[in-house]
């Protein structure tokens, strides 16, 4: 098996795994989150985390985010507010694309850990 059809098969499984392993409460409302904030790029283009404090959240997208990979910058808005997760409206913004978010779960500690470690 050649290498890139390793790493893309370790993708897939990662995409899947985190597709379905959560478990976190959909947020209702929206948030407010400060520049302190850690991205955690998993489950491939479909969803990432997001923690900022003790607040930990995953971010499914519709559809995917192909550019969320490699993007280099990664710009989180609502209703062109920067820095503002809903519910409902938000954008993720990349150096290439802009994706539309389709759930946002909150994650506690443990179960934010556990993608964490399922992202590597």
């Amino acid at each position: 098996m050649n290498t890139k059809r390793l790493i893309l098969t370790a993708l897939s499984v990662g995409a899947a795994f985190a597709a379905h392993a959560s478990d976190g409460t959909p947020l209702t409302g929206c948030v407010e989150l400060d520049g302190n904030k850690e991205i955690i790029r998993s489950g491939g283009s479909q969803n990432f985390l997001v923690s900022e404090g003790d607040a930990h959240y995953l971010l499914k997208f519709r559809g995917e985010c192909g550019s969320l990979t490699t993007a280099s910058r990664i710009e989180i808005s609502t209703d062109g507010t920067a820095d503002r997760l809903c519910a409902k409206d938000t954008r993720v913004k990349t150096d290439r694309q802009t994706c539309q978010v389709s759930k946002v779960e909150l994650l506690d500690t443990a179960q934010f850990a556990a993608h964490k470690r399922a992202s590597r």
